[in-house]
């Protein structure tokens, strides 16, 4: 893609040279020699990028990205400076500019800032398009919902989309569909438009989690060889969604709490403070009142995310959900696996609404990928499925809202029996123990990983892999 620059510099030598540079590189540049100047071209030329001299006589770099963004509050804007100050640079990022570098002869810096800004714009781009689909995607009327419980929910889901400013605090079993209904609420508001960026709490190193988040300036550590734009400010204008806060560390949860509270962030490194303008939304398993209770989770932190708690109902409580989302899920693995299955059979339907579903939806829609696979004809039928859901229902979970992440009540899972079935895959046994050892683990993750001998990571990865 070529990007379109407006190189905006006073002296004639270094305008020539820095144009020529650039449009070596692969630039389509166009110049001003003023500050004036450039405001008059801006009127009728579009640029992607406005690379702003900041000294400059009459009106300063300062004085143009001001009135640009007044006009282009979208127009990425990288100031140029040979004598800046830490002040300058704190005014310049107040004002909205993407950069701020200094003037060197090789312009290691500057092209360094123009690679991550049509990084960015790239980004943008690919979300804008993409949006469309995805608004479309998570229409409110795609969402089965046969059942009162689902009804009830949405008509809160509905109300929550609209008010695009209130933080959300989505808790339910593992599999119900939390993140699911995270972009839900995302794409039927008003920041449908813009990102939706999901932050998988457990999978990001604790070394490494601000850096991510925030943002990183060059130099702040070692390997940091220029700056860094950190998930938060890349959702500007959208969504941040925490999935699986309760496994935040206390540290972290500290900084994240004067994040969601100010709206402001400081990258790594940096001293400018950066206003985001994001909804944030949290997803958890864990009781995050009993966290809190146990000093596992900060109580601040929590009566900020607990502004307008959601609980996603399992699907036990849904039966009405459970075939049309069934149908809904053959359809998908037999286009997807080119199977020509085309309906579910009576027998198929019976084990299916008397199946308790410790899994929820996610396990709804593995045993239907697995029936699909193994079934040669057009019709799904009870045999398809695997033979602990033929031979019995499986126990019922206990009626809560959400599983307790507690230790003193677990289960051991050193005392676990699994039977092995002849045509089970591998696959499928490892993940029938993954989802037997987290249900009897009361959906606590990292002490499932322990007992199954991997790391929270590791589970995560093995589950994610499942479609």
């Amino acid at each position: 893609m070529t990007w379109q620059l407006l190189l905006v510099e006073d002296e004639p030598s270094v305008r020539e040279a820095f144009a020529l540079r650039l449009g070596d590189q692969g630039y389509v540049v166009q110049t001003a020699g003023s500050g004036e100047e450039a405001l008059s071209l801006l009127r009728s030329f579009e640029p992607d990028i406005l690379v702003l001299d900041l000294v400059m006589p009459n009106l300063s770099g300062l004085d143009v990205l001001a009135r640009v963004k007044q006009t282009s509050p979208n127009l990425l804007v990288i100031l140029l400076t040979a004598r800046g100050t830490v002040k300058d640079a704190v005014e310049a990022t107040k004002l909205g500019a993407f950069d701020f570098v200094a003037k060197s002869i090789d312009m290691e810096d500057l092209l360094h800032a123009l690679h991550r800004a049509t990084e960015l714009l790239t980004l943008q781009r690919q979300v804008r398009l993409q949006s469309g689909q995805e608004v479309e995607r998570y229409a409110l009327d795609r969402v089965l919902a046969k059942s009162h419980a689902t009804q009830a929910f949405l008509a809160q889901v509905r109300e929550l989309a609209k008010n695009d400013r209130v933080t959300v605090l989505l808790q339910g079993e593992t599999g119900t569909g939390k993140q699911y209904m995270g972009r839900v609420i995302h794409y039927n508001g008003p920041r449908a438009r813009k990102p939706c960026i999901e932050v998988d709490c457990p999978s990001i190193p604790r070394e490494l989690f601000e850096s991510e988040l925030f943002g990183h300036e060059k130099g702040a550590f070692t390997g940091a060889a220029g700056r860094k734009t950190g998930l938060i400010e890349m959702a500007d204008g959208g969504t941040v969604l925490f999935d699986e806060i309760g496994d935040l560390p206390l540290t972290l949860q500290a900084k994240l709490l004067r994040v969601i509270e100010e709206r402001t962030l400081r990258r790594v490194g940096g001293s400018a403070t950066i206003p985001v303008d994001v909804r944030f939304m949290a997803a958890t398993n864990r009781n995050l009142k009993d966290a809190v209770a146990k000093s596992e989770f900060r109580e601040d932190l929590y009566f900020r995310l607990n502004v307008v708690t959601l609980t996603v109902p399992p699907l036990r409580e849904r039966q009405e959900d459970i075939i049309p989302l069934a149908e809904r899920f053959l359809t998908r693995s037999a286009l997807s696996l080119r199977k020509p299955v085309r309906c579910l059979g009576d027998s198929a339907r019976v084990i299916l609404c008397q199946y308790h579903f410790p899994g929820n939806v996610r396990e709804l829609s593995n045993l239907m990928e697995r029936a699909v696979l193994f079934c040669p004809g057009d019709t799904l039928e009870s045999v398809h499925f695997p033979s602990d859901v033929q031979d019995k229902p499986s126990r019922p979970v206990a009626d809560t809202a959400y599983p307790p992440s507690t230790a003193s009540n677990t289960k051991d899972p050193s005392r676990i029996h699994l039977s092995f079935h002849l045509g089970e895959s591998l696959a499928d046994l490892d993940d029938r123990i993954i989802n037997t050892v987290l249900k009897h683990a009361d959906g606590n993750k990292s002490l499932a990983a322990k007992h199954l001998g991997i790391t929270r990571w590791m589970l995560d990865r093995r589950r994610k892999s499942k479609p």
